[in-house]
């Protein structure tokens, strides 16, 4: 049986820039839809997921590219360190390390599968997100019974619109219901803070390159 030919490293570029620029689609829309609350959280629900695609993309196409140039090891030890940035409570749990130094990262990685949005400034329950399934990090949302402590503020309209939105708090929660961290939101509004994230994982995939060209 013929084997699979090695990837090229511009097919593993191609294949992460693809995934950015889904992501960048994404915030695209929630630029659309900021005045739309359910069309709004599904774009921002999908520009989780791609962003989240490009470390899986990484995971899966830079690490076949390293082993098919003998450089697995290397490539482990460099996306290792990358992950310092980004490891989620969970995943810093299991390989017993520290939770990633990039708050925002970490909270939008902690948030794909269940983000929710409040107005800004608007003070509301917390999610409660709690793992499923240790292998794929999945994870189930619910909304805790917390009331609000506010009202909504009533809308300024001197204000940019894409302050219409906020994160809320996210609540990690084991088996056994104990509340194992707490991940506080990012203070800027949902289109700033996915803006940012998109320039930081541009700037992760084009270190990426970098370090497979060596190779």
């Amino acid at each position: 049986m013929a084997k699979v030919p090695p990837k090229t490293l511009a097919v593993v570029r191609t294949k992460l820039d693809d995934k950015i620029m889904e992501a960048s689609d994404f915030l695209s829309d929630m630029e659309t839809w900021k005045k739309d609350q359910t069309r709004f959280t599904h774009r921002v629900s999908a520009f989780l997921s791609a962003a989240e695609s490009v470390l899986l993309m990484i995971e899966k196409h830079a690490k076949r590219f390293a082993r098919d140039h003998g450089s697995e090891p290397k490539f482990a030890a460099w996306y290792e360190a990358k992950a310092d940035a980004f490891r989620t409570p969970d995943a810093a749990r299991r390989a017993k390390k520290s939770i990633g130094s990039d708050a925002e990262w970490i909270y939008l990685r902690a948030a794909r599968n269940g983000a929710t949005l409040t107005g800004r400034g608007y003070l509301t329950a917390r999610l409660t997100v709690t793992a499923t399934n240790p292998e794929t990090g999945a994870v189930t949302v619910s909304e805790s019974k917390t009331p609000p402590l506010a009202p909504p503020p009533e809308p300024n309209e001197t204000k940019e619109e894409k302050d219409l939105w906020a994160f809320k708090p996210i609540e990690i929660v084991d088996k056994g219901g104990n509340i194992t961290d707490v991940i506080n939101a990012p203070v800027d509004d949902v289109v700033s803070v996915c803006k940012r994230h998109i320039d930081k994982l541009i700037v992760l995939v084009e270190e990426c390159e970098r370090e497979l060209s060596t190779y």
